[in-house]
Order: C-alpha cells, then sequence, then structure tokens
C-alpha cells in the first residue's frame, strides 16, 4: 500500500522549522514526502532536500509581473497617474478583488503541483493552504489533515492586515472545510480547546507543539560578533519576526529606563512593522543599548540562540491568537539553556512556572519590564540555574521526539488511498 503525503505550505519554507520537523518525523516513518511551498530566489521549482521532494510552483502570471514593473518602472508614469493607482489600491473593493484574484492564481497553481504529487494524504499547514488541500483531497480521493499553526480568526495582526471581506471568506473556508478535515492538528492546549468551541463538530483534534529537536548547541560569540557587542554585556535576545503586538515597542521603552546598566538588547528577525520599529530602535539613547539582525535559516538558529544570556517573549494579550500562543522561540530557549523574560500569559506562564525557567512580567508596563530585567542582571547564579531547568525540561517534556509520537499517531490512524 502506498504511503504518500502531500504538505502544502504557503510560505518559503526555509524559515518554517515546524514543517520541516513535521516532514522529516514522516519521511523517517516511512512516507513519500512531498512538500508544496513558495518559490525562492536561488532553488529550483522541484527539487530534492534531505529525502523530501520540494515543488515550489510560480504563481504570479506574466501579466501581472508586466503591469507590476510598468507602474513601478523608474517613476515613467505620469503623477495624476501615481495618484489614480494609489487611490484605486486602497479601495476596499478592488483591494479585495485584488487579493481574490491573486488567491485564485496561487490556489490554482499549487492546486495542480499538489495533484502532481499523487498523495493518500493531503496535509494543510494553516488556513491559507485549507482550500487547497481540500480540493486535492476531494479530487484524489484523499485523507486531509488540517495543521493549524495559529488561531487566524482570532489573530490581531490578521485582522489588521485583512480587509472584511477577506475575512469573510476565510471564515467561510474555516467553518466549512475544517470539519472535514480527517484530523486537525493545533499547536498548544488553549488553542485547541478554542477551536473545538469554535467547531463543535471537528472529527479528530490533536495538539502537536511546536518544539525543537534535542540538541546540544555550544555556546559561542558568533551572536555577538554579528551583532557587534560587547563581552562584558549581558544579552538579551528576541528571536522572530518583529510585529506590532510582539512587546517590542514596550521593550524598547523599558530599555529606556535601564540606566546605564551593563545590558544590550538583540532583536534578531524579519522585520513586518514596515520600518518603524528599527527607527525607533535607532534613536541616539538606544543606540549603544539596541541592536538588530536580519533572519537566519531555521538551521542556524541553535548555535546563535546558545550565545545569548537571556531570551525574551513578551506577547501582549491583545487577541486571543496571542493569549494561548506558545511560541517555539520559548522551546528555543530552554533548549539553549538559557533563562527566559516571558509574558505573564496563560499558556506561557504553565510552562515558566512548571519549568521554573524564567521571570515572568506584564508586557504592558515597560517598568515591569525593566526591573526584571535588572533583577535579573544582578543575579548571575540565578540564570544560570533558570536555564538548565529550562535545559533539562526542554529535554524531557518539551522536545520534538514526544511531539512526533503524536504526530505518527494522527498517520497511523488514516487509511491512505482508500478514499473516506
Amino acid at each position: 500500500m502506498s504511503r504518500r503525503v502531500c504538505m502544502i505550505v504557503q510560505n518559503q519554507l526555509w524559515n518554517d522549522a515546524r514543517v520541516k520537523k513535521e516532514a522529516l518525523s514522516l519521511r523517517d516513518s516511512g512516507w513519500a514526502v512531498t512538500i508544496v511551498a513558495r518559490p525562492e530566489e536561488g532553488h529550483a521549482r522541484s527539487e530534492e532536500w534531505e529525502g523530501v521532494r520540494v515543488l515550489r510552483p510560480r504563481y504570479r502570471s506574466a501579466l501581472t509581473d508586466g503591469l507590476r514593473q510598468g507602474f513601478d518602472a523608474g517613476g515613467r508614469t505620469s503623477s495624476a497617474a501615481r495618484r489614480l493607482l494609489g487611490a484605486v489600491r486602497r479601495n476596499p473593493v478592488r483591494r479585495f478583488l485584488s487579493d481574490l484574484i491573486r488567491n485564485f492564481l496561487f490556489e490554482a497553481k499549487f492546486l495542480g503541483a499538489a495533484l502532481s504529487a499523487r498523495a493518500d494524504v493531503y496535509h494543510a499547514n494553516d488556513l491559507d493552504t485549507l482550500l487547497v488541500g481540500w480540493l486535492a483531497s476531494r479530487i484524489r480521493r484523499a485523507r486531509l489533515v488540517y495543521d493549524s499553526h495559529e488561531l487566524w480568526l482570532g489573530s490581531v495582526r490578521y485582522l489588521r492586515e485583512t480587509g472584511a471581506l477577506g475575512r469573510l471568506r476565510d471564515r467561510l473556508i474555516e467553518r466549512s472545510l475544517a470539519c472535514s478535515a480527517d484530523a486537525v492538528i493545533h499547536v498548544t492546549p488553549g488553542r485547541g480547546v478554542e477551536m473545538g468551541r469554535m467547531y463543535p463538530r471537528l472529527r479528530r483534534l490533536f495538539i502537536v507543539e511546536n518544539c525543537p529537536e534535542a540538541s546540544n548547541p555550544v555556546r559561542t560569540d558568533a551572536l555577538r560578533r554579528a551583532a557587534g557587542i560587547r563581552d562584558d554585556r549581558l544579552l538579551f535576545l528576541y528571536q522572530g519576526v518583529l510585529a506590532n503586538e510582539r512587546g517590542l515597542e514596550q521593550l524598547l521603552l523599558a530599555a529606556r529606563l535601564l540606566g546605564g546598566e551593563h545590558l544590550a538588547i538583540l532583536l534578531l528577525g524579519h522585520d513586518c512593522t514596515e520600518g518603524r520599529l528599527p527607527a525607533l530602535a535607532s534613536a541616539p539613547d538606544l543606540r549603544d543599548l539596541v541592536f538588530l539582525l536580519p533572519p537566519v535559516r531555521s538551521e542556524e538558529l541553535p548555535a546563535l540562540t546558545a550565545g545569548a544570556d537571556v531570551g525574551m517573549v513578551l506577547f501582549r494579550d491583545t487577541c486571543l491568537n496571542h493569549r494561548y500562543s506558545l511560541p517555539n522561540k520559548l522551546y528555543e530557549y530552554m533548549m539553549a539553556g538559557i533563562p527566559i523574560l516571558a509574558s505573564d500569559l496563560p499558556e506561557i506562564a504553565r510552562v515558566i512556572r512548571s519549568s521554573r525557567c524564567g521571570v515572568l512580567v506584564d508586557p504592558e508596563s515597560p517598568g515591569s519590564v525593566a526591573g526584571a530585567m535588572k533583577a535579573m542582571a544582578g543575579d548571575r547564579s540565578a540564570l544560570a540555574e533558570m536555564g538548565a531547568r529550562g535545559r533539562t525540561a526542554a529535554l524531557e517534556r518539551h522536545c520534538w521526539s514526544v511531539q512526533r509520537g503524536i504526530l505518527e499517531r494522527v498517520y497511523s490512524d488514516l487509511v491512505p488511498g482508500q478514499g473516506r
């Protein structure tokens, strides 16, 4: 009996540690794995990665690219034309139609690639691939797994960036299709409970947390060298997307309260604030305290993480998605053996308190954050003890080997290639 799975993800894959771990785990369990992902510069449309086939279909049309280049080519369009184009872009109906066309192009191209995998199971990662996964599973008479990494419809960032008509479309897709999946995966218990509340008819719901592989990263000064941070400073690291709800603006306000403390703050990740956060960090009074570095590939991250002294997770309680978040950076800090400064939110606090591996703060209060940073800097022995306890908990409870077992059970219950 064939055992073929096609995983679909709407990103370039290079920094998606979760999808990579799932793919390699399924490969090791005897599945032939194909991943459909976005195009990535320097990579072929079809290639092999670690025994996994990766397809990257181009989903922009030549017409779309031509129009985009025509409008952007050296300012040759008139001022009136540019103003007209700007007005059209801001129009909510036009935005919805543009998104609809773009989604259709994406879904058509990705559906073709997914069908070419001739899979027995289609594994849709997040809401933006659920429709494609469902269509492919119906056409191929295959099984469908919906792996919801986020509570999309409860995410303030998603709500801010998506128009009302787009949100309606996504809500209808999830409401209609999630309950038809043969298995639904969520990443935290709280998010799983919320998903079950939203959709009581879900068939089978599993929690597969986003924990790292067990590793023993060696502490080096590579992170400090890359950022230009002196060895005598206690290094506080935030790694991940730089976004509005991650408590980073409050962190910069806290930095102004630190005075002459021998500390350094490093933000490592992709900026999603349209340059606002880097601009704030470049203020004269923060230039020698706050440092920024671009993101790195997920395989390179553990060695860099181990070079920090404290890891930070300062998500704000702005939405259900954050309230019930257990970000992979939390577990990566624990695996690296560094203590954690974290938001006192339900899921994060549960892990921190049970492992006694960090300090909890109110992320909305710069004073609370600054006070905790000063206290941590003043007791290096306590930091070492918290880091050691966190690493022990990561190796015993919060590592991928535990989660891999859950994923394998999900797949062992599916009957590939036999339809519904």
